[in-house]
């Protein structure tokens, strides 16, 4: 009897010291494991962060060019500035046309006063002739065209507002008339742009009859938009 007892006992110490190497070999493959899902998230991590790198590099070349782009647009525009104070010295002189070169574009500013009667947005004589002059020069450039109108803040009156209820509604009018003539002089429909701004944007003050007739005008914006008239 003793005899079997003490043939039992290695077999059972075997026994266990196998199932617990066999649970050690277990743990340390589950902790294996795991760590190799954290080495692959951290790698797809590490790749996302390069790609997403690159993309920003891109991003900040494909920026440099266009903002470089823009300085050489500029500078062609400030060429035309000068060129336009050449062929449109008279209309400039006289106070019709002014130029400023702004980082949005060209502007020239005409006098409502040459384009319009008072309380119409039917284009006078003068005008036809101011616009169709302008356009000569103009004819040629690429860039966008926004002819912008604007009024004083004096309301319209209870008869004209019949037909325009508003100074949006004038300006608006005034901005489309000078836009369609431009356009039967031969500027392409699609560069053109007609933009109401009423009584919104003053460079004067309107608390003077001559500031209020200088806040009655149209602005012609030449913006650094090219368009190719090809894919129209």
């Amino acid at each position: 009897m003793l005899q079997q007892i003490s043939t039992c006992r290695p077999i059972t110490l075997a026994v266990l010291a196998g199932v617990t190497l066999l649970s050690s070999a277990c743990v340390s493959t589950s902790k294996y494991q795991a760590l190799e899902e954290d080495y692959a998230t951290l790698q797809r991590a590490n790749e996302m962060i390069v790609e997403r790198d690159f993309e920003l590099y891109e991003t900040n070349v494909i920026l440099s060019e266009e903002i470089a782009m823009r300085d050489e647009e500029i500078a062609i525009l400030a060429t035309e500035q000068d060129e336009l104070a050449v062929e449109l010295e008279t209309l400039i002189i006289a106070g019709t046309v002014s130029m400023e070169l702004m980082k949005s574009g060209l502007n020239l500013t005409l006098d409502e006063e040459v384009l319009f009667s008072s309380g119409s947005a039917s284009i006078k004589s003068s005008g036809v002739q101011a616009i169709s002059g302008l356009v000569d020069e103009l004819i040629d450039i690429p860039y966008q065209i926004v002819v912008v109108g604007n009024t004083d803040n004096v309301p319209v009156g209870p008869k004209l507002a019949e037909t325009f209820p508003n100074n949006w509604a004038l300006a608006a009018a005034r901005a489309s008339a000078v836009v369609t003539l431009m356009a039967a002089e031969g500027i392409p429909s699609q560069q053109l742009v007609a933009v109401s701004l009423g009584d919104t944007q003053p460079i004067a003050s309107n608390d003077t009859a001559e500031g209020r007739a200088e806040n009655r005008r149209i602005e012609v914006r030449l913006r650094p938009i090219i368009k190719n008239q090809e894919n129209q």
